[in-house]
């Protein structure tokens, strides 16, 4: 029997969703840190049958961007708001659920079969992305009214679902993985630049020029960023032989999964109070960089009458100085290759240096040497040694 059930973490409730009444644990948790500029906070939920070792998983939202240009990546160096664990370079979405599926599950996996996922986000697809696009459309008119003309280029809402099949410590295990994929290419037409990058504007655009758009998502041109994520993700880790009952608590738990009303509304409230600051500082950053122009015209008549008078001397210094700045800048630039490119990078027992992403809380070794990143709460020591894993910092 399957009964709808709530998700709690701390007295709030979290989430709803059908799990089996017998042999289930049930828990959530609420992670409040900002995700991304469009992300203020998301949950997780699992529930756990330990007789039979079937484990159901669900993350809420999850978004990134990738920015396509090397000018607005230094753009945001000066944007104390960047939240440099969002930014990423663009993935498929195939991989990405498979890098997702191979986090929970805890070893390498292999696709088998692909199909649609029956979520609640799935039932009312076209209407969500109706949904996407006004709300991307209402941010490109806060773009025009910072003074930047921002245009939508491709978008997408798709429901995936992956099986995979995986070895561990000998045995066979199924991994039902899906996820409510959403995204949005745009890009700004205008020439110059914004002194503001991330939500609002902030585009030097080299595209004008382009081809027409790519259907692909993530190939469009003229592109300058490309957003994207999920929704809900969802993953359920089984041994082979009890596949059958998993999948179909899998597909009652996926096709009811739905965080809580008054917390999605918390979550709409806070998104629209970031949007709201993003775009006050997005307006005190043009005005910056209007005085700033204009000292800078001021500068460059005073160094032309300077180079008049003196044109030999003052060239070589520029020079000078100019060569300075630029080897600043090479070593500046290879100091934040590692937080644009949004990873850390951790060494395993064996001496290798392994690349993990920086959305991990923790990142686990297992005995091969094989390094895992894992967002949320810690591994309890008991399933630490089940699975012969340790920490490593």
């Amino acid at each position: 029997m399957t009964a709808i059930k709530d998700f709690n973490a701390n007295d709030l409730v979290c989430a709803h969703a059908a799990v089996p009444d017998e042999g289930y644990i049930i828990g959530a948790a609420v992670n409040d840190q900002i995700q991304h500029d469009r992300v203020p906070f998301f949950i997780t939920a699992h529930a756990i049958n330990t007789d039979k070792n079937i484990m159901l998983f669900a993350i809420s939202d999850q978004m990134f961007s990738t920015y396509k240009s090397q000018f607005l990546k230094q753009t945001l160096r000066s944007v104390p708001t960047t939240i440099w664990s969002s930014i990423r370079d663009f993935i498929e979405p195939e991989e990405y659920l498979k890098q997702m599926a191979e986090a929970f599950a805890q070893m390498p996996l292999r696709p088998t079969a692909q199909a649609d996922l029956p979520s609640v986000f799935a039932a009312n697809l076209k209407a969500n992305h109706e949904a996407m696009v006004q709300e991307y459309n209402a941010y490109f008119e806060f773009d025009s009214m910072a003074g930047v003309m921002t245009k939508p280029n491709n978008s997408i809402c798709r429901s995936y679902l992956i099986r995979y099949e995986g070895e561990k410590n000998g045995a066979s295990y199924v991994v039902l993985a899906g996820m409510d994929y959403k995204g949005m290419e745009y890009y700004s037409a205008m020439s110059g630049f914004q002194m503001m990058g991330g939500l609002f504007g902030g585009m030097f655009n080299q595209q004008q020029n382009a081809g027409p758009s790519s259907d692909k998502f993530g190939h469009g041109s003229p592109c300058d960023v490309i957003e994207w994520g999920a929704e809900n993700h969802f993953v359920a880790v089984t041994p082979k032989e009890n596949e059958e009952e998993a999948t179909r608590a899998f597909l009652d738990f996926v096709s009811t999964f739905h965080m809580d009303p008054q917390l999605r509304n918390r979550f709409y409230e806070l998104k629209a109070q970031r949007t709201q600051m993003l775009y006050q500082q997005s307006l005190q950053f043009q005005q910056s960089a209007q005085q700033s122009m204009r000292n800078l015209q001021f500068q460059q008549q005073k160094l032309t009458n300077m180079l008049a008078q003196n044109s030999a001397s003052i060239s070589a210094g520029i020079m000078d100085s100019w060569d300075r700045k630029m080897a600043s800048q090479s070593r500046m630039s290879q100091n934040y290759s590692e937080a644009i490119r949004g990873v850390n990078t951790y060494q395993n027992s064996y001496g290798q240096n392994v690349e993990v992403s920086v959305a991990a809380d923790h990142v686990y070794e297992n005995k091969y040497g094989d390094v895992y990143g894992v967002s949320g709460n810690a591994l309890d020591n008991e399933l630490l040694n089940k699975l012969n894993w340790k920490e490593i910092k």
